[in-house]
């Protein structure tokens, strides 16, 4: 059984996922019997960047990686869920690309959100949930496609990018680009550590700060596939997963590799599956929309 933690609304007071998130007290667990019916993964960019040491600090100076971004589409019943919303969709018509930090990654867009939701039948305004897992450019580029969407990211986050500006230079260049992309969502969720959305075990979000101090990941349970688990940036490429490796950019390291650790018990006690968002050799082998996970 999967033990909640801590659960807490944030701001406007919207249902959640039609449901009330409730405060409920540490060593209760809650019933796993709730299934996600499909789990659709978008293509929603990809980037070069100019130095791998930035996510392996101390290997693979000035050389190049190459990143996948990706977004998740959830069948929940009747609800539409996004996971993440990748490169803003206006990269697919400029040849010179789109950055979240100029001298370091460029971002590109082979296909738009809109054009993968037409092919299973949906448009954007379908969507009524957002779930984002952090505040980087690179995931939440399209926010302001989903007007009508309740946004649902953790309070830490919300507040970071609404607090004080960092004092390293780089994290402040995201925290500003951050402000502009969310806007302000018309219906907005703040949570506070980890949320089962259904009080089901079908839809878990998992707090796994480090990266950004509001960071989360998505643990879903799926009738055939079993447990999988949506990495938000809690780790970016499996070699760093396997050695405990922290990027650069993230903004605390304890934290990081806490919350690497959580993933590693989580994988253990429900045999779960990792989808590592910005893993492109991994990215690659995943089902792309129309085809789905069940």
């Amino acid at each position: 059984m999967f033990l909640l933690l801590i659960a807490a609304v944030g701001l406007n007071l919207y249902p959640v996922l039609s449901t009330e998130i409730v405060n409920v007290t540490a060593g209760v667990t809650l019933p796993n019997t709730g299934f996600v019916e499909r789990l659709y993964r978008l293509d929603c960019g990809h980037s070069l960047a100019n130095d791998e040491s930035v996510w392996t600090p101390g290997e693979n100076v000035g050389k190049n990686i190459e990143f996948s971004s990706t977004c998740y589409l959830l069948r929940h019943g009747s609800d539409v869920l996004m996971w993440d919303t990748g490169v803003p969709e206006e990269t697919i018509d400029d040849p010179k690309g789109w950055s979240t930090l100029p001298s370091l990654i460029v971002y590109h867009l082979d296909r738009t959100i809109s054009s993968q939701l037409a092919e299973i039948g949906l448009t954007p305004s379908d969507v009524t949930y957002l779930l984002i897992s952090h505040s980087h450019g690179d995931h939440i580029g399209n926010v302001k496609l989903f007007p009508d969407a309740t946004v649902v990211m953790q309070r830490a986050e919300y507040e970071w990018i609404n607090g004080a500006p960092p004092a390293d230079a780089n994290l402040n260049i995201l925290v500003t680009l951050a402000r502009e992309l969310l806007g302000h969502p018309k219906r907005l969720e703040l949570v506070t550590g980890d949320v089962d959305l259904y009080h089901d075990g079908s839809v878990r979000l998992i707090s796994t700060p480090g990266h950004t101090p509001g960071s989360q990941s998505l643990m879903v349970r799926l009738r055939n596939t079993g447990y999988v688990i949506l990495s938000g940036d809690v780790v970016h490429l499996e070699d760093n997963f396997r050695r405990n490796i922290v990027p650069g950019l993230n903004v605390d390291k304890a934290q990081s590799l806490a919350s690497m650790e959580r993933i590693r018990a989580l994988m253990a006690q429900y045999s779960a599956v990792l989808f590592i968002n910005h893993d492109k050799q991994q990215t690659d082998r995943l089902k792309l929309v129309p085809q789905y996970y069940d």
